[in-house]
Formats: C-alpha cells, sequence, structure tokens
C-alpha cells in the first residue's frame, strides 16, 4: 500500500551532485564546484499569526542555507508576499515583495547568470488553490499557476537543481517542473489536498538544525544527503500527526528521475502506523538504487558523518 503519511537550497561546501552522466565533485575539487545560488519565494501569508510562523520559517530556511550549507548570503534571496512587520527579521524586513512579475524577474536573472557548473534551489511556501485542473500560488496581485511557474525555470543550465514547493496542491508542479538531472519535492500528492501544509515549518525547522542533529543518515551511507533530509521531515510529520491522532491531509512527493511522476520514497523508512511498511524491530532494508526516484537526491550531499 502506497504510503499516506501527513505532512509539509544545497550542498555543503565540497561536494555537489551532478546531472546524469557527470562526475560528482569532491572537496579537493571545491574550485570547480561552481556557484550555489537559492531562491525563497513566499506568497500571501494570511493573518497575522501566519504571517508570523512563515516569516520564522523563512528566516530559518536562510539561515540554514547561509550557516549549515555553506551558500553565500548574497546568493540566498527571499520574495515575500507580505509587507514586513514590527519584530520581522533581517531575511523578512529586507525581502522584495513576492508579485508575480517579481517572481519572473529574478527567475530570468538566475537564468542568465547561472552557469552549467552551478547550483540553483528553489524554495516555494505559503497558500494557494486548486481549480480542478490548475495549481496556483497565491501572490499579491495576479496569481501564477503550475505550467507558467515551470516555464519561468526553462532553460536553466545549471548541473544541481532542486525545487522544494511546499504548498497545497503542490503536486501539480511536479510534471511541468521535472526534468533531467533535477530534483522536484512537494508536500502533496497531485490531487485535492487544499489544507494548509506543515512541510514547510518542518523543513526548515530540520534544515536549520542540520549540524547538531543526530541520526540523519537514514541509507547509513556514510553521508547526510538531501535523500535523507527529505524522509526525516516527512518522517516526523507522521509521527506528529500520529501522536495528534489527526488525519493526514498532504502525502510528500519526490520526482527526480525526469519521469514526471513523484514516489513516495519514504515508505520503506517507516513504521506501519506511520503509515509505511517498516516492520517493528526490523532494519530497514537498503535496496541497491540504480534507477528511479530517489537515486539523484541521494547524491546531493549535505553533511559528512563522523
Amino acid at each position: 500500500m502506497m504510503f499516506r503519511s501527513s505532512v509539509l537550497a544545497v550542498v555543503t561546501a565540497g561536494l555537489w551532485s551532478l546531472t546524469a552522466g557527470v562526475p560528482r565533485a569532491s572537496a579537493d575539487d571545491a574550485t570547480t564546484a561552481g556557484v550555489k545560488r537559492a531562491l525563497i519565494v513566499c506568497g500571501l501569508s494570511g493573518d497575522a499569526g501566519r504571517h508570523k510562523q512563515f516569516a520564522e520559517t523563512i528566516a530559518r530556511l536562510r539561515d540554514g542555507l547561509v550557516g549549515q550549507l555553506q551558500f553565500a548570503a548574497t546568493d540566498v534571496e527571499v520574495l515575500f508576499g507580505d509587507e514586513p512587520v514590527d519584530g520581522d527579521a533581517d531575511a523578512i524586513r529586507s525581502a522584495a515583495r513576492a508579485t508575480r512579475e517579481e517572481l519572473e524577474q529574478r527567475a530570468r536573472s538566475l537564468r542568465e547568470r547561472t552557469r552549467p557548473e552551478d547550483g540553483v534551489w528553489v524554495i516555494v511556501l505559503g497558500h494557494s488553490h486548486y481549480d480542478g485542473r490548475q495549481s496556483w500560488l497565491n501572490l499579491p496581485g495576479p496569481d501564477l499557476q503550475q505550467a507558467e511557474f515551470a516555464k519561468l525555470f526553462e532553460g536553466l543550465t545549471a548541473r544541481e537543481q532542486v525545487f522544494i514547493i511546499t504548498t497545497p496542491t503542490s503536486g501539480f508542479f511536479i510534471k511541468p517542473l521535472s526534468a533531467k538531472g533535477r530534483v522536484v519535492i512537494t508536500a502533496t500528492e497531485a490531487d485535492w489536498e487544499t489544507n494548509e501544509t506543515e512541510f514547510p515549518h518542518e523543513f526548515g525547522r530540520v534544515l536549520s538544525g542540520l549540524e547538531t542533529a543526530e541520526n540523519l543518515d537514514l541509507d547509513k551511507d556514510g553521508r547526510v544527503s538531501l535523500f535523507d533530509l527529505y524522509v526525516t521531515v516527512v518522517r516526523n510529520l507522521a509521527q506528529s500527526y500520529l501522536e495528534r491522532e489527526l488525519l493526514a491531509t498532504e502525502h510528500a512527493l519526490l520526482d527526480d528521475d525526469g519521469d514526471g511522476r513523484g514516489t513516495e520514497v519514504q515508505i520503506d523508512f517507516l513504521t506501519v502506523d506511520q503509515g509505511g511498511r517498516l516492520q517493528p524491530n526490523r532494519p530497514v532494508s537498503q535496496p541497491v538504487m540504480t534507477k528511479g526516484d530517489g537515486v539523484l537526491a541521494k547524491t546531493v550531499n549535505l553533511k559528512r558523518m563522523p
């Protein structure tokens, strides 16, 4: 049975995952690793409480990228749909508004500046709505639907491309965004999963605490990868929903083989109670993965284990 969990950018200095057919750079090749860039986009947040929650998550995401994963501060851009308020972090107070026009301009700049040896992460959070055909990211002014969003990043040449779309109905972004050499993560399936997602907030919490976190090397390969980070976030949320006795209304997916279909790659790492198929007192099965979703995400290295 497919996992039905609840839920809902980046490499360490020295390790970069590359697109198919190109070898991965090591710490000794840092000078050829290229520039790491990230774009964090949050649309309209809602009421004051949600503004505070999203603003704090954006700050954690930025701190995680810069402090934990060695992004240069000047290479992490933030767009926020709300006007800043007293108490917002500097990353929010200095952010441009997340309008359609501003997003188009930032995406165009990314395409123009990015070289084949560079890396690009795009993280999207906020709210969305589904009209029966398209998922629309809710922005100040005109909203943006999935195909239009994907078109903004056509022709991106970065050898590492990671898109993390954490809004409700985000599963609809997988098909238009999917491409060879690209990891696409969504908080939901392509379905009527319109409730608010918890994925972005848990993702920000885990990412910002990556340096001191333990037991993140879920596949026991001696390093923490994007695959491990994704599964950890989903597992934490599954356990949280289980303990609160709440029905899961969002189901995270990962696509990195370019076929336009997301997979619940977390299923072998979650217990039956959490919605997976891991049996009590049995080790996690570790089949050798040579194709399919999850292979590329495993090469996006975030942290070496001691």
